[in-house]
């Protein structure tokens, strides 16, 4: 994966900045694709069995892998503006099309679409965020702050929104549809400001000399791969969660929404305490240990809850970002503090743990789901966040 540099002769004089508008259109791209990203898997067990929707994901994950790994000669040929227009194009007709979708040879293809084009175009976005800040990086805490908790609380609406269109129209046509008419202002945004996008310089990224960095590293091998398990822990909730409260448990579409804004909420009122603690007071290594307990106590609970309780779901839920809050932030803080600008190949390698554990998660679930009951798939991730609490603990400390 390329990182984009401040060298080029673009930047000779001062660019005008658009940090507003790329912010918003940032949180409009959440908000698409947070509409439908629970539902995606109950729209695939539509049309292909429960144990197989983690193929698909597999599938679309393993490509978003090798396409990040090679995007950055894209982006000489054609630019980050062409490439983020292109992109958006794509997506708008993939979930156009899902929401008509009738047959699997369409739906596959178009979902496939969908989940390798979303992540590409937030690291498009990234570029341009990138650009915009440039080196006076003074402010970049409380700007990424702000953007973090304003992502959060669009984390929280959107599924609140496309739950209760589902119960209300039986169907998820017009979820989708919604999520795909929130790209059009997003197009525009970036005609409107960054038509005229001078590009950086792309240093492409040899992946194998990453691997060999950050494996040198005990400490940053160690983080990565707890970043890579919490991953693979949003994998599960996004993708089997839905299915398994919707059809096992038997919530109806608009209490699974109102159970995931309060899910949601747990990093609304946390990340940023926990930054400000991880900086000031006891460092990132015993909060992440921490959020891996929580993680793995309160992800096992899932499996053994039966009642049709939104209160009851709503806390276990809560419970279980509250972990994955302490997770996320101590993990991402302690990285950056590890690494410098410069370290480029470490720092790409550590954005693709995302779609990585999807891969892995995702064929986890799948093969899990052959031999055990779907309750059992909860106690299966929690088990694996504990070898992960344990490797926290051989982390150097920060404090």
């Amino acid at each position: 994966m390329p990182r984009p540099t401040h060298l080029g002769p673009q930047h000779k004089g001062e660019p005008k900045k658009h940090l507003i508008p790329i912010y918003v259109a940032a949180l409009l791209l959440m908000f698409h694709s947070f509409l439908v990203a629970y539902m995606n898997s109950s729209f695939l067990e539509q049309f292909i069995e429960t144990t197989s929707v983690g193929t698909v994901y597999t599938l679309g994950s393993a490509v978003s892998v090798l396409v990040f790994l090679f995007i950055s000669r894209v982006l000489h040929k054609v630019g980050n503006f062409k490439l983020s227009m292109g992109l958006l194009v794509l997506n708008f007709i993939a979930v156009l099309g899902m929401a008509h979708a009738e047959s699997l040879r369409v739906a596959i293809p178009l979902f496939l679409v969908h989940i390798i084009s979303v992540p590409l175009i937030v690291f498009n976005f990234d570029v341009f965020m990138e650009e915009q800040i440039g080196n006076d990086e003074t402010s970049t805490g409380s700007r990424r702050g702000l953007l973090l908790t304003l992502t959060s609380l669009v984390a929280a609406i959107s599924p609140l929104i496309s739950s209760r269109i589902i119960d209300a129209s039986g169907s998820f046509t017009n979820a989708y549809l919604l999520s795909a008419f929130a790209l059009i202002p997003i197009a525009i945004t970036l005609i409107f400001f960054f038509k005229d996008f001078s590009d950086p310089e792309y240093n492409e990224i040899d992946p194998f000399a990453a691997i060999h960095t950050f494996w040198q590293n005990i400490s940053i091998r160690n983080v990565f791969i707890a970043r890579f398990m919490l991953q693979s822990f949003f994998m599960m909730m996004v993708v089997y969660t839905p299915l398994y409260l919707t059809k096992n448990i038997g919530l109806s579409w608009a209490e699974f929404g109102i159970v995931m804004f309060f899910a949601q909420l747990a990093y609304v009122f946390l990340e940023y305490p926990i930054g400000i603690i991880a900086d000031k007071y006891i460092g990132e290594k015993e909060m992440m240990c921490l959020g891996f307990l929580i993680l793995a106590v309160s992800t096992s609970w899932i499996a053994f809850v039966t009642a049709a309780s939104v209160l009851t779901w709503s806390v276990i839920m809560f419970a279980t970002r509250v972990g994955a809050s302490l997770v996320e932030v101590t993990t991402e803080s302690y990285f950056f503090k590890q690494t410098k600008s410069d370290d480029a190949q470490v720092i790409s390698f550590f954005r693709i743990a995302r779609p990585l554990a999807y891969v892995v998660g995702a064929m986890i679930a799948s093969l899990t789901l052959l031999y055990v009951p779907f309750n059992l798939l909860f106690i299966v991730f929690a088990l694996l966040m504990i070898p992960a609490m344990f490797l926290t603990l051989a982390i150097e400390d920060s404090k």
